[in-house]
């Protein structure tokens, strides 16, 4: 497996990465969008031009590093799976991805249901549903589309953990079209995962390079943290498991397109790493920053905030580790 980046992909980071410079807010996205970065998410046969993992990868680590809060990756499982069902992908539009339900853990088809063409019930923590031109809701076993404006669909919106705009639908016999089985979907759905947990590792580069830096220049006794053998482990461990977890993320972009029982394996796997990791980090980094690292105000509250929601998204660690233990597939 080749660890480096291509020179495309090369250039794209570099471009990428004055994006992310350049804009914030509310100009990001049509940054992003006029750069071809949101187009470099999805294959050609799905209307972009590369969808390949090292691009998901790289993309989504750099979007982490800089802490940039978009719904870039349900638009991008929306995108690959409307492409794959043979419909319209709105071009350079934000699509919101309904997965999560409330009052569950990770089943899916519990607090919703579906009723010959149209669906009822209740979805949880949909990002970007608010601005979306569609909508792509899980049930126990399908894949459906839901219009934004369709009848008996309410949407309820707030502020989530991670800095993105959320909102809980409700469904009352909301008309939608059945794309197919959940399992169909595999390949999208799995590049959802490897967005995640490159998102994560990104996250968790920035937090442990800010770590470093707090340690490197607070001192105590006159000497800098660092400098004590206690703390120095303890921050040697924290680059141990980043290279554990960037491994885990390269391993699963390499094998993004392999058959569905040896991606969901690696799937699980990296989703497990991801998350024990994220969570390690997240603490370790508090505490050795003492008082400061517990401040809204200080960079690492974000970081932290984000690193939490990273293990919950489309399952946390112990969810995949089960079903990695039981043989199952990552999508039943």
């Amino acid at each position: 497996m080749d660890f480096q980046l291509s020179d495309d992909h090369r250039m794209l980071q570099d471009s990428l990465r004055g994006i992310l410079t350049r804009h914030t807010g509310e100009g990001l996205w049509p940054a992003l969008a006029e750069a071809g970065v949101i187009a470099a998410l999805l294959t050609e046969d799905e209307g972009g031009f590369d969808g390949s993992g090292a691009a998901v990868a790289l993309i989504f680590q750099e979007l982490g590093r800089a802490g940039a809060a978009l719904p870039l990756i349900p638009t991008m499982i929306a995108g690959a799976a409307l492409a794959q069902a043979g419909q319209e992908v709105p071009e350079g539009a934000v699509l919101a991805f309904a997965d999560a339900e409330p009052g569950t853990r990770y089943d899916r088809g519990v607090a919703i249901r579906a009723e010959g063409d149209s669906l009822t019930g209740r979805k949880t923590m949909v990002a970007g549903a608010e601005d979306a031109a569609a909508i792509l809701v899980t049930t126990a076993d399908a894949l459906w589309l839901v219009q934004p404006g369709a009848p008996g669909l309410t949407m309820r919106g707030y502020p989530m953990m991670d800095g993105q705009r959320g909102a809980d639908l409700i469904f009352e016999a909301t008309p939608a079209t059945r794309l197919g089985a959940l399992s169909d979907f595999g390949g999208p759905l799995a590049r959802g995962v490897l967005a995640h947990s490159a998102h994560a590792l990104g996250t968790i580069t920035a937090a442990v390079d800010l770590t470093l830096d707090y340690l490197k220049q607070r001192k105590q006794f006159g000497q800098p943290l660092i400098a004590f053998q206690a703390l120095a482990h303890r921050a040697a461990d924290l680059a141990v498991e980043v290279e554990q977890a960037r491994s885990a993320v390269v391993n699963l972009s390499g094998h993004l397109t392999a058959d569905s029982l040896l991606r969901d394996r690696h799937l699980q796997a990296c989703k497990v790493t991801l998350g024990r990791v994220a969570r390690l980090v997240a603490e370790e980094s508090v505490q050795l920053h003492g008082g400061i690292g517990m401040t809204e105000e200080y960079a690492l509250g974000g970081m932290v905030r984000r690193l939490m929601t990273a293990d919950t998204a489309m399952g946390d660690a112990d969810w995949h580790l089960d079903r990695f233990a039981r043989g199952e597939p990552a999508w039943a």
